[in-house]
């Protein structure tokens, strides 16, 4: 029926070139995968993506970087199917059984002829693995042809059906923000039939045929921002086809999350020559390349995780707080910029630092944020950002507590004492210290003070040691120190007792009268004595005299020992009339047993600031009289202090004569006062 499709491929040829157009072509535009890799984001999940060879995918509202999501490392199937279709024109050389046609056909020409076709391309990806697949059916058909050589009928129906499979898969070799590359590798399956039936006769001549090629190639996708992006894509390949091979541009569009269009121009060629020469197909086609792309499956980016904490979470004012961001699922091929908000914070990277000094006690909260992206791009899109916040507080400083002591408590009037204080901040801050005394005066700025007594009267002195901190805060102790009185001051020195040794007559006082025998100078000299000691005794109560007898070496021991006796009592009551208290006299009777020799009573003559010098040499001419002179007496002494009375013998009394006599005296002699000086 077609012997002769060469001469007569007016109609016939039309529907070979309307059917090998869009067999080949439209197959061939759903080959390639259509979608790439979410470059930025490590734990991105592939999004939708266009089943359309290397149309973009939709992006989603909430994941707008979803374009292109094959090869991200989520695991997360992704479905994408796309309609599509091909407007070429074709030239080429087109028979059957050994009868060839050249044809040379606009898109036009073609589409006159078509009965009916079923485009579709499916692409399923995971990770960096894609696997695009292809079928296209395409009906043509002519009713009303004319017989070239068929005589006697009057027109041919003729009818080509072709159908194409042609599952490929691929991997993402390089998933770059700007660039994504991958490899492709598959088969093309190809069936076409003709089928002609002539009228009226009804005869019927078919013919069909089927082949497979192996085809590889490669896809380069360069992302035009978030929902466009180029694509440029080709294979070839043969097997029982001698060559077969395709070129193509695409320019894809994501207008919602799920559709996209893309729209392109498609370079194909396809050279089937079978050793029967039953069916040759040998066109070249060209022409502009439309699709729709509907995505399901695959999931939005993850944005990253952020969480803060915030150490020590309880300061005090002007204690330093760390912040501390810790961030999941960056993309280390971006740059992630950390920044912190809140009163006093400071820094912007993944830690920072708060500065309290400024701060009020009370609870803080301070927000911390990553952004990741390009530089100058981070958190453009909005699984590029993470929140987080952390607390802290700050609390009220706390004053300081304090101690006090002082070491010696008990003190001397004029001593000192060493005070201690003891200062505790819980906060360990800087302190400073004071004191205080009610009395006398105390020196120091530290732990210890130096307190002294002088001018403080006696009894408890009480000190105040206090405390402050560098905020103000203050703390007192108290501790006390105890001040003996004062001794009681020296008596005031005694009058001046001027004790001089009584002296006697010989023999007196006697027995008839012992009351008797005092001379007049003697008795002046006891008045005056009584009057000093008693004045002596209001400052010393304790004073005592002592009155100790003598007597010269004549007469018996006994005679001379009653003798004392009777001297010792004649002072001793003299003193008591005169109002000296008789418990402060004491009496010693020592006889001739303690005499002066005669030597001692030369130095004592000698001594005599009151003789001169002719008066002590006629006074010595009589040595034996002084000497028994001398021994006749009452020594006075002061029993507290030791004092004696001086021995000098008054021989310049005017009783002197009596006092000197060696003869025994009845009793003393009234003797004429002393002449007054004049």
């Amino acid at each position: 029926m077609l012997r002769r499709l060469t001469a007569s491929r007016r109609n016939s040829g039309k529907l070979v070139t309307a059917t090998l157009t869009l067999v080949f072509c439209t197959s061939l535009l759903a080959q390639g995968p259509a979608d790439a890799t979410v470059a930025n984001r490590d734990a991105a999940t592939p999004a939708t993506a266009s089943a359309l060879p290397e149309a973009p995918p939709a992006t989603s509202a909430a994941s707008q970087d979803s374009t292109y999501p094959t090869g991200s490392t989520s695991g997360n199937w992704r479905l994408g199917i796309s309609l599509y279709g091909f407007f070429p024109g074709v030239h080429g050389t087109v028979g059957v059984l050994g009868h060839d046609a050249s044809i040379h056909s606009s898109f036009s020409d073609v589409f006159h002829v078509l009965k009916g076709n079923i485009p579709i391309a499916v692409e399923v990806d995971k990770g960096r693995f894609v696997a695009p697949i292809d079928f296209f059916w395409i009906k043509l058909g002519i009713n009303n042809g004319i017989p070239i050589n068929d005589f006697g009928q009057t027109s041919i129906n003729t009818h080509m059906t072709q159908s194409i499979l042609t599952p490929k898969v691929g991997y993402r070799l390089y998933d770059g923000d700007n660039l994504k590359m991958d490899a492709l590798g598959g088969i093309r399956y190809w069936y076409a039939s003709l089928d002609n039936t002539l009228e009226p006769s009804g005869l019927n001549n078919s013919r069909s045929s089927n082949w497979i090629d192996g085809v590889g190639g490669a896809r380069f996708i360069f992302p035009f921002g978030e929902k466009a992006a180029m694509t440029l894509s080709g294979d070839a390949g043969a097997g029982e086809s001698d060559l077969d091979y395709q070129a193509v541009g695409l320019l894809n569009f994501d207008v919602t999350p799920k559709f996209g269009l893309g729209v392109g121009w498609r370079y194909m060629y396809d050279n089937y020559r079978p050793t029967t020469n039953e069916l040759v197909y040998n066109p070249t086609m060209t022409g502009p390349l439309a699709g729709l792309t509907f995505n399901t499956g695959g999931k939005p980016p993850v944005p990253p995780t952020l969480s803060c904490s915030a150490s020590p979470a309880l300061v005090f004012p002007g204690d330093p707080v760390t912040l501390t961001a810790n961030a999941g699922g960056l993309n280390p091929k971006l740059n992630a910029l950390y920044t912190w908000s809140g009163e006093g914070v400071s820094g912007n990277g993944s830690t920072a630092t708060v500065n309290t000094s400024a701060l009020r006690p009370g609870a803080y909260t301070v927000n911390g944020s990553v952004k990741e992206g390009k530089p100058g791009k981070e958190g453009l899109k909005p699984w590029q950002f993470a929140g987080c916040s952390a607390s802290y507080t700050v609390k009220e400083f706390e004053p300081p507590t304090l101690t006090c002591s002082a070491n010696p408590s008990d003190l001397k009037p004029g001593d000192s004492s060493t005070v201690t204080a003891q200062g505790v901040s819980p906060q360990n801050r800087p302190l400073t210290y004071t004191y205080q005394a009610s009395a006398g005066t105390i020196s120091g700025t530290g732990t210890t003070a130096t307190y002294a007594s002088t001018g403080a009267p006696s009894g408890t002195v009480q000190i105040t040691c206090s405390v402050s901190d560098d905020k103000g805060h203050t703390a007192t102790a108290n501790t006390s120190v105890n001040i003996a009185a004062p001794p009681p001051p020296p008596p005031p020195p005694p009058p001046s007792l001027l004790l001089h040794s009584v002296f006697f007559p010989t023999a007196l006082p006697n027995e008839q009268r012992p009351d008797k025998g005092l001379a007049s100078s003697q008795e002046n000299i006891l008045t005056a004595l009584a009057t000093d000691f008693k004045a002596y005794l209001q400052v010393k109560p304790d004073a005592r005299l002592t009155l100790t007898g003598h007597a010269d070496p004549r007469g018996s021991a006994k005679y001379n020992q009653a003798l004392t006796e009777r001297r010792v009592g004649t002072v001793k009551n003299f003193l008591v009339n005169q109002g000296v208290p008789e418990s402060s006299i004491d009496t010693v009777a020592l006889g001739d047993t303690h005499p002066l020799s005669k030597d001692d009573v030369k130095s004592l003559v000698q001594q005599n600031p009151d003789l001169t010098d002719d008066e002590r040499k006629k006074i010595l001419r009589n040595l034996t009289t002084i000497y028994l002179a001398q021994n006749r007496r009452v020594d006075i002494t002061l029993a507290n202090t030791g004092q004696q009375s001086v021995q000098l013998y008054p021989f310049n009394a005017h009783d002197a004569g009596t006092l000197l006599s060696e003869k025994a005296q009845a009793h003393a002699k009234k003797q004429p006062a002393e002449p007054k000086k004049k």
